[in-house]
């Protein structure tokens, strides 16, 4: 058994979910030309989930009471599973920091 959990938009649900599963995922919500395109991962003991939708929105949710979020557009697919793998890695942290070094970098390149 894992420690892991995916949802998907289109009603499939999986407990014990390992990294192959999510990475079905992001292969069937690249097929998928309809609303219900998103996924969610999540921790059973954590309160970590990422949130990734068909227009490569990553959204981490987060925080004791799952209150807090950072969003970010993808710049390709790769980049969702590279989070993906951060989280099955049980990163945490790192994909907080790396989502806000992301946005920091953006911010910086607009002004």
């Amino acid at each position: 058994m894992t420690e892991f959990w995916i949802e998907m938009g289109w009603g499939v649900s999986i407990d014990n979910a390992e990294i192959a599963d999510a990475v079905n995922a992001v292969e069937e919500i690249r097929k998928r030309y309809d609303e219900n395109g998103v996924f969610w991962i999540g921790h059973i003991q954590e309160e970590y989930v990422l949130k990734i939708y068909k227009d490569l929105s990553l959204l981490y949710i987060y925080g004791e009471n799952q209150d807090k979020e950072l969003l970010i557009l993808l710049e390709d697919w790769s980049l969702a599973e590279h989070f993906i793998g951060m989280y099955f890695s049980k990163d945490f942290l790192g994909i907080k920091e790396e989502i806000k070094r992301i946005t920091l970098n953006k911010t910086t390149k607009l002004t």
